[in-house]
């Protein structure tokens, strides 16, 4: 039986090869009403969330450089989950014996992910909920202004996730 309490269903995110094109169509065409722009990786309030393909590519896979057809391919498709507890949940992957992509990895904006395959090879994504990473770089010393830059999150926003922690 899953422990369910160790992470949850976050959103889908879809790699794009232009972003703002993809941006004005989710937007303008399907409706979408954004909830976070970071510029490589927009957030939408219905939890679609679309990156820069090849700055998510080399992100992940180290390979910016490949080809094209790999944005049609099962690996440019992630489901994302979040988790309060990044070592529990990498010790339960590693009891069920998934197929890691990476291990625990410290994103280029500080955030603790891990990514994984399902049976059919779908690539899943754990990472840390973003106020847990700020009250987590909060706690090793980092002034929530570095917070905001390191991790490039609004200031107002790491300052409230600071506040209600």
């Amino acid at each position: 039986m899953a422990d369910n309490s160790i992470f949850s269903y976050h959103s889908t995110v879809l790699f794009v090869r232009d972003v703002a094109a993809s941006k004005k169509f989710y937007t303008e065409v399907m409706g979408e009403e954004i909830e976070l722009d970071l510029g490589k990786n927009i957030g939408f309030k219905s939890g679609i969330g679309i990156w820069d393909g090849s700055y998510g590519r080399n992100v992940i896979f180290g390979d910016a450089g490949a080809g094209d057809d790999d944005f049609s391919s099962k690996r440019m498709l992630e489901l994302y989950y979040e988790t309060d507890d990044m070592d529990r949940t990498s010790e339960l992957l590693k009891a069920a014996g998934v197929v890691f992509v990476h291990d625990v990895v410290a994103q280029p904006w500080c955030q603790l992910t891990v990514r994984f395959l399902d049976p059919d090879g779908h690539m899943i994504e754990v990472g840390e909920r973003m106020d847990v990473c700020v009250k987590r770089l909060a706690a090793s010393g980092m002034s929530g202004e570095k917070i905001a830059e390191s991790t490039t999150m609004p200031a107002d926003i790491v300052k409230h996730m600071l506040k209600n922690g």
